[in-house]
């Protein structure tokens, strides 16, 4: 009987522990998908202002993607300076642009937006291998070219 007994208690601290780790994994998760989605909605505000660009500046096709980067941010540094850590992304098609955060390396592809658009318009972070590499047609984002002025 006291086997039994000894046998009951180390299976229950056994799923306590099992318990109090996934607890502690899934705090981890959280935290960085708060994280990822605070730096997506950073990310709305810089590819507006990047669209904003694309949209009024008539030479912006002979500009390069930190060019673009620097001249749509020069009102506000913040917008720029919050992603330091990243590799930044810029491609531009019938007036209007993409913004493809990456890691610093290059490797990973993390958020998609289109300025076009209200929210951050794909979250690549969610898949494990995702290139960094844009994903998003604009065609299918933004509804038609803006007029020039």
């Amino acid at each position: 009987m006291a086997n039994s007994a000894f046998g009951h208690k180390s299976t229950l601290y056994f799923l306590v522990s099992i318990l109090m780790l996934t607890s502690g994994c899934s705090t981890i998760r959280t935290s960085h998908e708060e994280a990822m989605l605070m730096e997506a909605s950073r990310l709305t505000k810089l590819s507006s202002a990047v669209e904003a660009t694309v949209r009024y500046e008539p030479d912006v096709h002979t500009l390069s993607e930190a060019e673009i980067l620097q001249q749509a941010t020069a009102h506000d540094s913040t917008l720029l300076s919050s992603f330091q850590h990243r590799l930044l992304r810029v491609k531009v098609e019938n007036r209007h642009a993409l913004v493809l955060v990456c890691t610093k390396d290059g490797h990973r592809g993390l958020i998609e937006d289109a300025g076009c658009s209200a929210a951050a318009d794909k979250h690549l972070w969610m898949s494990p291998s995702a290139p960094c590499e844009f994903t998003l047609q604009i065609t299918e984002v933004c509804l038609s070219p803006p007029s020039p002025h």
